[in-house]
């Protein structure tokens, strides 16, 4: 049984991330596989990083564009916070991730999912997918694995769920 691989082949980099709002908040969930093909080359990697003590990222496609998207949007809400003295809204941390990826969009493969809480608007989720448009919904799906979810999602989102409703 002989088997060719074709390094040239484009790598598919599987990955599936949601983003549910709820009455009172949000819930963010990531699958921790990371895939390079068919190579797995780390099956307990964490797809989610904080920006703010309020504000998340579900990060999926190359993990090295998504990674330094997060640190640079990190970065710069740390500044906005010392200059401005109050944590910056869950809005102004997806438009800076909106921001970078749409500025960088011929040089980026990473989709992204912003999620958080503010005293203002309350739970928020934005989707930024490939390419650096940005687009509130009440849930945001990602990754390869996004077009399996879909319906569940139609089906089993309802405006005012409760925290153990998202997480279910």
């Amino acid at each position: 049984m002989d088997q060719k691989v074709d390094l040239n082949a484009p790598h598919s980099m599987g990955t599936t991330i949601i983003g549910v709002t709820y009455n009172g908040g949000v819930v963010l969930g990531a699958d921790s596989r990371t895939s390079t093909g068919v190579y797995v080359a780390n099956r307990a990697s964490d797809k989610i990083t904080q920006l703010t003590d309020n504000v998340y990222v579900c990060r999926s496609g190359s993990a090295a564009d998504s990674q330094i998207v997060s640190d640079y949007v990190r970065y710069f809400l740390h500044q906005h916070t010392i200059q401005l003295g109050r944590p910056a809204t869950v809005k102004v941390a997806a438009n800076l991730v909106r921001l970078l990826s749409y500025n960088n969009k011929n040089f980026l493969e990473t989709g992204l999912i912003v999620g958080g809480w503010d005293k203002y608007e309350g739970g928020q989720i934005f989707g930024v997918p490939l390419g650096g448009t940005i687009v509130q919904q009440p849930f945001a799906i990602g990754g390869s694995g996004s077009s399996y979810l879909y319906g569940f999602f139609d089906q089993a989102w309802k405006e005012g769920m409760t925290k153990d409703e998202a997480e279910a």
